[in-house]
C-alpha cells in the first residue's frame, strides 16, 4: 500500500463528513415521517445528499489511487454510520419510516460510490492519456538540443 497517507486522509475525512452531515441535518430527519409529499421529498433529499457526497469522495479517491476500489465502499459506510447510529440511539421522530430511511440512506450511499468509482476510472484514463499526449507533443527544439551544437 504505497498511498497510505492518502487512504488515511480520505477514510478519516469521510467519517468527519458523515459526522458533520448528521450534526447539520438532524433537525430535518423528523420530516421524513410526514404522510404527504413533503415526507417523500425530505427522504429524496437525504438520499440525494448521500449519493452526491459518496459520488464525489469515491471519484476523487479513484482518480489517484490505483486498485483500491474497496476502500471507497468502506468510506461510504463511514459516511452513513453516524446517521444510522443517531437514528437508532435517539428518538428522532421517524416512527414507521425508520426502516425506509435506513434502506434509502444505505442504497443511495452505495449507489453514489458505485458510480463514483466508474466515473473516477474514466477520468483517470483520460488523465493518463492526456499525459501521454503531452509527452509526445514536445517541441522539436527540446527533443534533441545537442544536434544544433557546433562540432568544433
Amino acid at each position: 500500500m504505497n498511498n497510505w497517507q492518502r487512504t488515511f486522509a480520505f477514510i478519516s475525512g469521510s467519517l468527519v463528513i458523515g459526522l458533520l452531515l448528521i450534526v447539520v441535518s438532524h433537525d430535518f430527519i423528523r420530516y421524513v415521517d410526514r404522510e404527504d409529499t413533503a415526507g417523500y421529498l425530505f427522504l429524496l433529499g437525504f438520499g440525494l445528499v448521500y449519493l452526491n457526497l459518496n459520488f464525489g469522495i469515491s471519484r476523487r479517491f479513484v482518480i489517484k489511487a490505483v486498485d483500491m476500489n474497496w476502500i471507497c465502499y468502506l468510506m461510504a459506510a463511514l459516511t452513513i454510520i453516524p446517521t444510522l447510529f443517531w437514528i437508532y440511539t435517539k428518538d428522532v421522530g421517524l416512527g414507521q419510516s425508520q426502516l425506509l430511511f435506513t434502506v434509502i440512506t444505505i442504497f443511495s450511499a452505495y449507489l453514489g460510490t458505485y458510480f463514483g468509482i466508474r466515473r473516477g476510472l474514466v477520468k483517470r484514463d483520460l488523465y493518463i492519456q492526456q499525459l501521454r499526449d503531452e509527452e509526445r507533443e514536445m517541441p522539436d527544439s527540446l527533443k534533441r538540443p545537442h544536434d544544433d551544437l557546433s562540432k568544433n
